[in-house]
């Protein structure tokens, strides 16, 4: 038996739970960066590590041999008998968890498949729950069936693919076989610009905190992943670090480095937030969202909270 587990805080209790198999600790950060179907391509491997390297400041080189080692101890699986896929459902671990299920779909056959997919509103994360609690969820375990596969490969497609709107229609779905895609694709399409100012949903989360006085990182963040528009993206500090650097001149850093620092909203930050300013038209967007890239000279896509929809605009 494999178990795949979403990450060093998980691996850490499991190794407590007292359960048989081997594990493979799947450490991708798939939820940032540009991604396509051919994900593995050592071409766009190098691409996905240059961006993450810039944007996260994350060590090229190792992430590169990381990635490379989780592909192998995955082409490994077809050796157990069974594969136990441990995931939350957020956005971070949602999109992880579809790019397994497609690869399991065109790998045919698959192994046997098992999920362990907890709804964040019933616990914290995997990684926090005591031994016990993680052997229970192992023995109420569901089978991953044909119809999951099909719908996790289907959300991959979209969320990889070129085109925006491809994601669109998976707001206006749920499915059984698998939960929680409408509400990841939610989440990720409330990272496009927003119509309103062109700052995203966790950006105005961000900004809505430090409006109400200057925060340091660490209490800003544990405030900002309790907002209900950020509470399911599985946000890390490293992500939220990266969100906090994009965001100047609209917030001013006191005390150097973003995670040691205080953090306080400038007037131009103000200015944004009330709809005064565009946020774009201070600072030119280029960043990737799954297989989108939007980026200056190129059409743009926003997204409309109100009406729940991305709509055109024109190119930035």
């Amino acid at each position: 038996m494999l178990h795949v587990l979403n990450g060093d805080a998980t691996a850490t209790v499991f190794a407590r739970a007292g359960l048989d198999g081997e594990r493979l600790v799947w450490r991708d950060i798939l939820a940032e960066g540009p991604v396509a179907a051919d994900a593995d391509t050592p071409a766009r491997l190098d691409a996905r590590a240059a961006y993450l390297a810039e944007r996260l400041t994350i060590d090229r080189e190792a992430y590169v041999r990381a990635a490379r080692e989780q592909s192998e101890g995955l082409a490994a699986a077809r050796q157990h008998d069974e594969v136990v896929l441990w995931f939350e459902q957020d956005l971070f671990c949602a999109v992880n968890l579809w790019r397994l299920l497609d690869g399991f779909a065109v790998d045919s056959p698959a192994p046997r498949l098992s999920l362990v997919y907890p709804s964040t509103d019933e616990t914290t994360g995997l990684g926090v729950l005591e031994p016990v609690e993680l052997a229970a969820m192992f023995a109420g375990r569901s089978v991953v069936s044909d119809a999951t596969l099909a719908l996790g490969r289907a959300a991959w497609a979209a969320y990889a693919s070129a085109d925006p709107l491809d994601s669109a229609p998976f707001v206006e779905r749920e499915d059984a076989a698998l939960p929680f895609v409408r509400g990841a694709f939610r989440c990720h399409l409330g990272r496009y610009p927003s119509v309103a100012n062109g700052l995203n949903e966790l950006e105005t989360a961000t900004l809505a905190a430090v409006r109400r006085g200057p925060r340091d990182f660490g209490e800003l963040f544990r405030e900002v992943r309790r907002h209900p528009r950020v509470r399911r993206h599985g946000l890390g500090d490293v992500q939220f670090a990266a969100c906090v650097r994009g965001l100047d001149p609209l917030v001013r850093l006191i005390g150097g480095d973003v995670m040691h620092a205080e953090v306080e909203i400038t007037q131009l930050g103000r200015d944004v937030v009330a709809g005064d300013v565009d946020w774009l038209s201070v600072r030119p967007i280029d960043t990737w969202l799954g297989g989108v890239r939007l980026v200056e000279g190129h059409p743009l896509w926003r997204w409309d909270g109100a009406r729940g929809r991305l709509v055109p605009s024109p190119a930035a």
